[in-house]
């Protein structure tokens, strides 16, 4: 795989980072992109490292090694190595690459950006940042990013738009939106859920020229860290000597940071997106995502707040409900441990049912 001609350059949405990649992944010759809506062409450097995150783990599934001309990070490219370790002890269907680049040390911008969906935990990030805002020397968040890996547009995509834009104005931060063929590029040799982190780190990086610090927000609680995309151990390895790659909020379960919504009055569950299947202004309320917010909100006695949900939880469409991949299980163990540490046994015992119909073997023990 060759990463080459890294440029910058203007487009009618704005200013873009991209490279030619040369490799089985893109039979077509097209090129990887991030275009960022408005913003300066400072904020993009053109140089390599947005595409050594984005394209390690798909060229370890294809078994190709990786060439990248144009500079790269010492520091992320010291870290590569330890990146793909990661990725081959955590899922046997990649393999170690070589990785070569010419290395540089450079420096960052100044902002702190946290990538926000309006979803629990990006809102649990933000509010918990915004708590931090009085602390000495405490640097807060400035700009929200929102990716749009879907390359989402249509009438639900500016409905989500304007969401966004709601929470940065009230929270007075800056919203920036980064359109990007990388999930659509690479997801052909990556699971979304195994290259989510490396997605979003490549966002990041290609934004190096504004950002000096960019948060992810967990979606899993430090007790329970299963091998996921954005981890702990990983996200940090994707910094460079100028942008700090922080994984954000692993303190709390999803049932917390429902409760710290709550506890920051309604306005905090106006916004609340969960999931795609919606008509504007509303979520499903009956996929995994949608149900295992509505439990967080039951067991946080804030039932009935969330405007963009149904008011009422029904057990019976938790038990049935299709838990397709590991992470969203992951998720529904936690409430079900949660819920059973708060006194709920119907909710713990509608959880469990479900996740056995599931087909899952590691429940959490009534």
């Amino acid at each position: 795989m060759i990463i080459d001609d890294v440029v910058r350059d203007r487009t009618p949405d704005g200013w873009r980072l991209s490279a030619a990649v040369d490799s089985a992944l893109t039979p077509g010759g097209q090129r990887l992109h991030f275009t960022v809506h408005g913003g300066e062409p400072e904020w993009m450097p053109p140089v390599g490292d947005a595409f050594l995150a984005a394209l390690m783990m798909p060229a370890m599934a294809l078994k190709e090694d990786v060439h990248v001309h144009a500079p790269v990070s010492r520091r992320l490219f010291r870290s590569a190595s330890t990146i793909t370790d990661l990725y081959t002890a955590w899922w046997p269907h990649l393999h170690p690459v070589d990785l070569r680049a010419p290395v540089a040390t450079r420096g960052g911008g100044d902002a702190v950006g946290l990538f926000f969906t309006a979803g629990v935990d990006s809102f649990y990030s933000l509010l918990k940042d915004i708590g931090r805002s009085a602390a000495p020397d405490w640097e807060p968040v400035t700009h929200l990013l929102f990716a749009n890996f879907e390359r989402k547009a249509g009438s639900r995509y500016e409905h989500l738009l304007e969401r966004l834009r709601h929470v940065a104005a009230r929270t007075g931060k800056q919203l920036l939106v980064i359109d990007t063929n990388v999930r659509s590029t690479c997801e052909p040799t990556a699971f979304w859920p195994e290259y989510h982190g490396a997605a979003l780190a490549s966002v990041a990086l290609s934004l190096q020229g504004l950002l000096g610090r960019c948060l992810i927000a967990s979606s899993d609680q430090y007790r329970y860290l299963p091998p996921l995309g954005s981890h702990p151990l990983l996200d940090h390895l994707f910094s460079t000597e100028g942008l700090e790659i922080v994984h954000d909020g692993a303190e709390a379960t999803r049932a917390e940071k429902v409760i710290r919504m709550a506890g920051d009055g309604d306005p905090a569950l106006d916004d609340l997106c969960v999931c795609w299947k919606s008509e504007p202004g509303h979520n499903c309320g009956q996929c995994q995502k949608c149900l295992g917010t509505m439990v967080a909100l039951e067991l946080a006695g804030a039932s009935g707040r969330c405007p963009t949900l149904p008011a009422a939880l029904d057990l019976e469409l938790v038990r049935a409900v299709p838990m397709p991949d590991e992470p969203g299980r992951d998720t529904m163990r936690s409430l079900a441990q949660d819920a059973e540490n708060r006194g709920r046994q119907d909710i713990a015992d509608a959880l469990r049912e479900g996740l056995r119909r599931a087909g899952d073997h590691r429940q959490v023990a009534g």
